[in-house]
């Protein structure tokens, strides 16, 4: 299901309830992003989303360009022999308590498979007497851009889990758009299972909202006899 489909969906129930047919569609699918999100990021704490390869968006050619680790906000990569910097932020990712999550990482070759990390584990691995010299890590800080410390990477292809499927496009180094590609027409990423409650919720925060805003007809009259 595409933004367009999904939202034309939520039009249809809201004329049923005699809400207003002019409650913009980007309104609309604002709210739906933000009910999936915060549903997706449960069930990806409780890892039932898992095997549900489907709701990930693949990004190609994810660009790097070196560094300088000393202006590096990120203690933990200050001490890197290099460091990479995505040249553009990732798209919001659903944030789980392990963070925003990327499903796979590999080099453009598909050889090389890197390991999302955090400075914090970064910091321990590289202190494990024991630790491996081929594994090559990639952290997403809190502003969306990426980092890949002590390899010199060019670029990755990333499967990310985000709402936000319209960006992929803007941030690919090659991207494989259709020019006269909709932004509606992008993927509304939701599992089968989660649905029918983003769209249930979304109509009610616009019913709510709705009822709020709706104008009185009888200005001039009483709350009473307004009833």
């Amino acid at each position: 299901m595409n933004f367009r489909e999904i939202t034309s969906r939520v039009i249809g129930e809201l004329r049923l309830n005699n809400v207003d047919e002019h409650v913009p569609r980007r309104l609309i699918l604002n709210i739906l992003k933000s009910k999936a999100r915060t549903f997706l990021a449960q069930k990806l704490d409780d890892r039932t989303l898992t095997q549900e390869t489907d709701l990930y968006t693949q990004i190609n050619c994810f660009e790097f360009q070196k560094d300088e680790i000393i202006k590096c906000p990120i203690l933990e990569f200050r001490r890197c022999k290099t460091l990479m910097k995505s040249k553009k932020p990732l798209p919001d990712l659903i944030q789980g308590r392990y963070g925003g999550m990327i499903k796979d990482a590999l080099s453009i070759d598909d050889f090389t498979e890197i390991t999302v990390t955090n400075p914090q584990q970064y910091r321990r691995n590289i202190k494990r007497k024991y630790q491996l010299n081929n594994t090559v890590y990639i952290y997403v800080a809190s502003d969306g851009y990426a980092y890949i410390p002590d390899r010199e990477i060019l670029a990755v292809n990333l499967l990310v889990l985000t709402v936000d499927t319209e960006k992929v496009d803007e941030i690919s180094g090659c991207p494989e758009c259709d020019q006269c590609k909709s932004a509606w027409d992008y993927n509304f990423i939701i599992s089968d299972k989660l649905e029918k409650g983003v769209i249930d919720d979304t109509l009610r925060e616009l019913i709510q909202t709705y009822k709020q805003i709706m104008p009185d007809e009888n200005p001039n009259t009483n709350e009473y006899q307004r009833q």
